[in-house]
């Protein structure tokens, strides 16, 4: 470092005297100021260091040989020789050159001719790295007008590759390739793709955004498929940027059987919020009728401060021509939508929500005269601090209107009143009072059993639980077991399930370990849970700082008098309800074994859900099994049995490959069996998936699905290729009547 800060120095003495009049020549084009007998150099644009510097009074060449580095402003060149002519302003380096501008792309070459700013003129053997990844390389380029690098013979790509393989992976080769910085563009002439060094495709002229640009109009990459159902498909998606808050995706779906399909995703944030507006149209006869067909999926979600403060409102809406669409072309397997439109604002002490709802089914023979519109939907709950009894008291609101085309409609109207207080007492038992009571006003209309109906329902609870944990530590203290025995008991009024008293939000009815010790086990408040009953249940955890964590819980609930409003299916019905009990075990974030089951007093299962994942060094595996006894009364007439499976396997850090299967254990049939393999590495990523359904639906059949998806890195698009993975999701259904249902398409 001393040695070239003294060359440094002594470059500057030796071009002050040449000069004799107290000025660098161009190169140093400041002011500079003498100290003693020294002239040293004083806000230079131009800096100079080197080993050795030598300066030819005749002829005005400064020579500067071994570790040369040259600064102007923020651009910077390293060579191992320079010469600088300051009567033609111009700069020659050689060996080693390294050329680095503001923007970050760096050059590397052989030889160099460029002027007394480093901006423009002609390199050899250039070899350029444009962000973090690109590589372009070329035998001749020249700098033009300090904005265009114009590039001869050149070659594009941001493959990595090494001495024993020195050709990427894929490439573009081109006659000449010119990097407009103003733009931020990259443009072709006369181009080859190659592809491990084979040409596979040749343009006369294409263009593509620099990689420092975030966004950009132009074609991302294709994707390709197969299917039972349309044949042959292929997308081309085309992305527009409209302005800095917006931008949209238009995809022609190109398909062998039904023609052209047109899809579009329209993006846009305000400064209050956001929304998405995307769908698909298309012209088909698949239906056997020709016309048109098509999807909408639009969402939004805006602030409020107009209406109160942290308030939102949006909308969520989705909506399809007809029931196999959205199957039939692989947008999606749901079987039912719900569109909803709401204004909504949450804070610690309270919430309120109206919402409008619809719903869509999109299931085989289901009357869509029958399926209710929801309007309005309000929700609301305030507390406050009881100053009397302790504790706290809630104040809530709940009404929802039903309209039918074909069928009843239904208006209830709820306000109710609740209270609650805990205390701990000294040896450690936790005590619990609540209290509620609730008015509810139904209007009824055409209804085909009570026909047009009003009538009022009061609806009151008084309830204590006690629990009393138990804890204690191993004597290593790297473990402490707790023990909760708890007991509940809930006293209620009998007789408020009349007929009259409409279930609309109450119709699927779970029982398990996440309800036990709840007031009500039914879904919603149109039903309400009647008699007084016990709950007994214990609860036992195993707590460590790094180890296997185990927890159980198990449960029943106990009543004065029989249930007669639950279904026989659900458990709860009778003097007795089922035991319902669930347990899980861990280690870490590697491993977990979980179990939920409801046995009866014979012991007999009425619902098991058994689930296993496992996850090391990139590997996972994943298994499930649920069992549902039947339920007429529900409209289940049939046990369900279903089994499923998944395993992700990092084959190399490159290669991932995925599997999944679904079975009916029942009628002993495949539900969908898949899989998918990735392939990503620095500069590409390739995804082949496989479904194969096997449930049928009108226009829809059960179909095998398969294809590619190719993502050329920093070549229209910056990120990481994700393909749509049909498989499902084996964490572990919430509620098993609903998974079943999902699963086979009901």
């Amino acid at each position: 470092m001393t040695r070239r800060m003294s060359s440094l120095a002594a470059a500057g003495i030796a071009i002050c005297t040449a000069t004799g009049a107290g000025h660098v020549p161009a190169l140093a084009q400041s002011p500079i100021a003498a100290l003693g007998d020294v002239a040293i150099e004083r806000d230079l644009p131009v800096a100079l260091i080197a080993d050795a510097v030598e300066y030819d009074a005749n002829t005005g060449r400064v020579i500067a040989r071994g570790n040369v580095e040259v600064f102007y402003g923020e651009r910077t060149l390293t060579a191992d020789e320079l010469i600088y002519d300051s009567r033609a302003e111009r700069i020659e380096a050689t060996g080693n050159i390294i050329l680095r501008d503001p923007t970050g792309a760096t050059v590397y070459a052989d030889l160099a001719d460029l002027d007394a700013n480093l901006r423009d003129g002609l390199v050899r053997g250039a070899r350029a790295v444009l962000g973090e990844r690109v590589r372009l390389s070329a035998v001749e380029a020249r700098r033009i007008e300090e904005r265009y690098n114009t590039l001869s013979k050149a070659v594009y790509s941001p493959c990595d590759v090494c001495e024993e393989d020195p050709t990427p992976l894929w490439r573009i080769r081109a006659r000449r390739i010119i990097h407009d910085e103003v733009e931020k563009t990259i443009h072709y002439e006369n181009a080859t793709f190659d592809l491990f060094g084979v040409p596979v495709a040749w343009l006369p002229y294409f263009q593509h955004p620099d990689p420092t640009v975030e966004r950009a109009s132009g074609f991302l990459m294709p994707s390709f498929r197969q299917s039972g159902n349309y044949g042959f498909g292929a997308k081309l998606p085309y992305y527009v940027v409209i302005d800095e808050q917006s931008d949209m995706t238009l995809t022609p779906f190109l398909t062998t059987k039904d023609g052209a399909i047109g899809e579009f995703e329209y993006r846009r944030a305000f400064e209050q919020g956001s929304m998405l507006f995307s769908g698909s149209l298309t012209h088909t006869d698949y239906t056997g009728d020709a016309g048109f067909q098509g999807h909408v999926d639009t969402r939004g979600i805006f602030r409020a401060d107009w209406l109160d403060q942290g308030a939102r409102w949006g909308w969520d809406v989705r909506t399809t021509s007809d029931d196999a669409y959205l199957r039939r072309f692989d947008f999606s397997d749901d079987d039912t939508l719900t569109s909803e439109a709401f204004v909504r604002n949450y804070w610690n002490s309270g919430f309120y929500d109206l919402s409008g709802i619809y719903f869509q089914s999109l299931r085989d023979n289901d009357p869509a005269g029958q399926i209710p519109r929801v309007l309005p939907r309000v929700e609301a709950r305030k507390e406050y601090p009881d100053p009397y009894l302790g504790g706290e008291v809630g104040f809530f609101a709940d009404t929802q209107t039903l309209f039918r085309n074909n069928g009843r409609d239904v208006t209830r109207l709820s306000v109710g009143a609740d209270w609650a207080r805990e205390e701990i007492l000294p040896v450690g038992l936790a005590l619990r009072g609540f209290a509620e009571v609730r008015g509810d006003l139904f209007v009824v209309n055409d209804d085909p059993t009570v026909g047009d109906e009003t009538s009022v329902r009061l609806a009151p609870l008084i309830g204590a639980e006690a629990r009393y944990p138990l804890i204690w530590e191993e004597a290593d203290g790297g473990s402490a077991h707790i023990v909760e025995p708890i007991a509940q008991i809930v006293v209620a009024p009998t007789g408020l399930n009349d007929a009259k008293y409409v279930n609309e939000d109450s119709q699927q009815t779970e029982f398990d370990e996440t309800n036990l010790f709840d007031t009500s086990r039914f879904s919603g408040i149109d039903g309400f849970e009647e008699g007084s009953r016990a709950t007994l249940g214990l609860r036992y955890e195993r707590i460590v700082d790094d180890g296997v964590r185990v927890d159980a819980t198990l449960g029943r609930i106990l009543r004065f008098e029989e249930a007669d409003e639950f279904d026989a299916g659900t458990g709860l019905d009778g003097l007795r309800s089922d035991w319902v009990g669930a347990w899980s075990m861990s280690f870490g974030s590697a491993f977990t074994l979980r179990q939920r089951l409801r046995v009866d007093d014979d012991l007999d299962v009425n619902r098991n859900e058994l689930s296993a994942n496992l996850s090391y060094l990139g590997h996972s595996v994943s298994a499930r099994y649920a069992f549902l006894r039947a339920d007429p009364a529900s409209g289940t007439p049939d046990d369900r049995e279903e089994v499923a499976g998944f395993v992700g396997v990092q084959l190399t850090p490159e290669w991932r490959a995925r599997g999944y299967v679904q079975r009916d254990l029942e009628v002993k049939e495949f539900v969908q069996v898949g899989g998918s393999l990735l392939y990503q590495n620095e500069c590409c990523a390739v995804g082949l998936f496989v479904n194969r359904r096997f449930t049928n639906s009108e226009n829809a059949l059960a179909s095998t699905t398969f294809g590619i998806e190719i993502e050329l890195l920093t070549l229209g698009s910056g990120r990481s290729l994700q393909p749509r993975d049909p498989s499902p999701r084996f964490s572990g259904p919430r509620s098993t009547t609903t998974e079943f249902a999902k699963i086979r398409g009901e």
